[in-house]
C-alpha cells in the first residue's frame, strides 16, 4: 500500500463546474472518485451487486442528464448520497419489496448516521493507512505482508526471521486490533481486509 497522501478534491467545486460549466472532465473526476464509494453506500439497501452497479450509474447519468436544473442547497456528497439512495429506494418500490423499510433500518451502520460520511476510495485507504501506523511494527509489516504482498506465513516468517506460528500470532492479533480501531467503518473494510 502506498504511503502518498493524494490532495484533498474540492467536491463541491466539481459539481459546481458540471452544473454551470457542462465540464465534462469534472463529470469524469467525480465518476471516478465517487462510484465506487455510492456502490457500497448502495449495499444497505440493494443486496445484488450488479444491481447496485447499475443503479449507481443511473444516478451519474441522471445528474449528467438533468445538470443544468440541478440546485444543490447541502454539500455534495449530501446531494451524491440522497440521489444514491433514492434511486435504491425507488428500484426496491418498483420491484415491490415493502419489507426494504425494516430491512434498511437494521442495515444501517454506525458510519452511516451522517450522509457526510461517504468515504472515497483514498480516504478508506488513508483511515487504513492511520490504523495500521498505530500497531507495533512487528505485527503491522505481518499483517501487510500477507494482505498486500501475497506472502504467506513460511514466507514471512523467513523475512523477518521468526516462526510461522508467531507469524500468524502476529497477523491475527494486528487482525484484532484492526477490527477494534476501525470498528465503525468495518463493512467497509470487510471483504477487502477481513
Amino acid at each position: 500500500m502506498e504511503r502518498n497522501h493524494t490532495k484533498a478534491i474540492n467536491v463541491d467545486l466539481l459539481l459546481e463546474q458540471i452544473t454551470t460549466e457542462d465540464n465534462r472532465l469534472a463529470f469524469h473526476r467525480l465518476f471516478e472518485l465517487y462510484y465506487p464509494a455510492l456502490c457500497m453506500y448502495a449495499k444497505r439497501f440493494i443486496t445484488d451487486k450488479e444491481t447496485r452497479e447499475d443503479i449507481v450509474q443511473d444516478v451519474f447519468f441522471a445528474i449528467w442528464e438533468n445538470r443544468s436544473r440541478i440546485s444543490v442547497k447541502t454539500s455534495a456528497r449530501s446531494y451524491l448520497v440522497t440521489c444514491a439512495r433514492n434511486h435504491c429506494l425507488n428500484y426496491l418500490q418498483r420491484n415491490h419489496e415493502r419489507y426494504y423499510e425494516s430491512l434498511i433500518q437494521e442495515q444501517i451502520p454506525i458510519y452511516a448516521e451522517s450522509s457526510e460520511e461517504l468515504y472515497t476510495w483514498e480516504e478508506l485507504q488513508t483511515l487504513l493507512r492511520q490504523a495500521l501506523d498505530k500497531l507495533p511494527e512487528n505485527y503491522r509489516l505481518a499483517f501487510e505482508k500477507n494482505r498486500f504482498e501475497n506472502k504467506n506465513y513460511g514466507e514471512i516468517a523467513e523475512e523477518m526471521q521468526i516462526s510461522i506460528r508467531t507469524v500468524e500470532r502476529y497477523k491475527n492479533k494486528a487482525t484484532e486490533l484492526l477490527k477494534t480501531e476501525l470498528k465503525d467503518y468495518l463493512p467497509l473494510f470487510i471483504g477487502w481486509l477481513f
